[in-house]
């Protein structure tokens, strides 16, 4: 039988986790003993049901609870973007968030529809913003002036009328890490609404006729596990749109509270099922409806975090251990903050399971350390596990999200493997890095 302890981390797992009667964990069929075997370690796991099955959340939340208008789902793929992942996400009729020119070409590499895509980011260079007008990208969400006149000054160069939606910045607060508040005032992205620089802004795209201005876009935050930032953020922007619609006769087509929904974690295990969400914006639009000018906008939902943490674990593989005068018992693995730089970088909490002692009681408190020439290098503080030795297993459930995309060659270590499975097959998303690839960046 499984301690209730475990039996909760499990939880945290992706949904085909099974374990066998003798002990062995698997994902999809696939033990993760055999999985370390096979592809080394570290490795990075993603289970394609638990994808597939996140988006379906998605999708049957909004068809069920929100009737206000129509509703497109964008994947944020800083969360993790790789072309068989594009090419999964593209199947469930979800389209992209980017932020970079890396990560359009990526979707190009894996023939993703890229009228699909929308293009964020608070500092796009001049190649970028040519790249996404070549490629055809569908979206350019414009974040600041500086931006705005540059996109202006080359879509009038390349003859061309680029779709933009105009990202605010509504000044919401949101109960989550500093780092991830990102739709306060002072907040590095969007048009301040309060100054009156977003009203301004969309006034000076209307005015010069250059882009094609079809929404407006804001994002408050992400690890949110409630429904009001997004609530407060729709009532602003549809405030604002209000106020241009009576002046200039402008009305959105497109209307974006951005994404940001959580899971559930270590410190919080009862996150909101997405439906909660669905039902609270449609309420917000009722209410709203008799004060708007003109039909609700599309609703544009950027999911990602929600999609893709609990899809994806990390497998390590101890290679130390040591015990200090204080105390701390280490257990050193091979990977660390360089695949997983959240617990360094802002406080993020993980559990942990020993896949090949899953019966055996957990009364050891270890630190699992990482293998990096950094102090902070510490994945867990502190965690129960039973009794563990060099050449253990260690997963750490909910990795799938903001791990990978944060990666570094700190110490000039290669970077993991990463694969997706199901109960069919086994798709390497990401090869191991070998020291050859990180050579070849040095000419000599």
């Amino acid at each position: 039988m499984v301690p209730p302890q475990l039996a909760t981390d499990l939880q945290l797992l992706p949904d085909t986790t099974t374990i066998s009667a003798d002990g062995q964990v698997s994902i999809a069929g696939k033990t993760l003993s055999e999985l370390a075997d096979s592809y080394g370690t570290p490795l990075y796991i993603f289970d394609r049901a638990t994808l597939i099955n996140a988006c379906v959340a998605y999708k049957q939340a909004f068809a069920t609870y929100y009737k206000a208008s129509t509703v497109r789902f964008l994947y944020a793929s800083k969360a993790y973007l790789s072309p068989h992942l594009a090419r999964l996400l593209s199947g469930q009729g979800f389209g992209l968030d980017v932020v970079s020119g890396g990560e359009m070409l990526v979707a190009q590499r894996a023939d993703f529809p890229l009228e699909h895509i929308s293009f964020h980011g608070n500092n796009k260079s001049e190649a970028e913003l040519e790249l996404a007008l070549k490629l055809g990208i569908g979206r350019i969400i414009v974040d600041n002036w500086s931006e705005l006149e540059r996109l202006i000054r080359i879509a009038r160069k390349s003859q061309s009328r680029p779709s933009v939606l105009l990202r605010v910045a509504p000044d919401i607060d949101t109960d989550t890490h500093k780092y991830l508040q990102t739709g306060h005032a002072s907040a590095k992205f969007g048009f301040p609404l309060q100054s009156g620089e977003a009203k301004a802004a969309i006034l000076r795209i209307l005015q010069d006729g250059q882009l094609q201005l079809v929404g407006l876009h804001a994002h408050s935050g992400t690890l949110l596990r409630e429904t009001r930032p997004y609530e407060e953020c729709l009532e602003r922007l549809l405030g604002l749109a209000g106020e241009l619609y009576q002046e200039k006769g402008w009305w959105p087509e497109e209307i974006s509270p951005g994404g940001g929904w959580g899971i559930n974690t270590v410190e919080a295990r009862q996150m909101p099922e997405v439906a909660l969400l669905a039902q609270a914006l449609q309420r917000k639009v009722e209410a709203l409806y008799p004060q708007l000018p003109a039909p609700m906008p599309s609703l544009v939902l950027e999911p990602g975090r929600s999609i893709i943490a609990r899809a994806g674990v990390a497998l390590y593989r101890i290679g130390a251990s040591k015990d200090t005068p204080g105390g701390i018992h280490y257990l050193f693995v091979d990977g660390g903050m360089a695949d997983n730089i959240r617990p360094a970088l802002y406080g993020s909490q993980y559990t942990a399971i020993a896949p090949e002692h899953i019966y055996e009681v957990a009364d050891q408190t270890y630190c699992i350390s990482g293998r990096y020439c950094e102090s902070g290098d510490m994945l867990i503080e502190q965690v129960k596990l039973p009794v563990l030795r060099e050449g253990d297993l260690v997963c750490l459930p909910t990795s799938g999200a903001y791990c990978l995309p944060m990666a570094s060659n700190y110490n000039l270590v290669p970077r993991p493997a990463v694969i997706l499975i199901d109960d069919e097959q086994i798709c390497v998303m990401e090869r191991r890095e070998t020291y050859e690839d990180i050579l070849k960046r040095y000419p000599i």
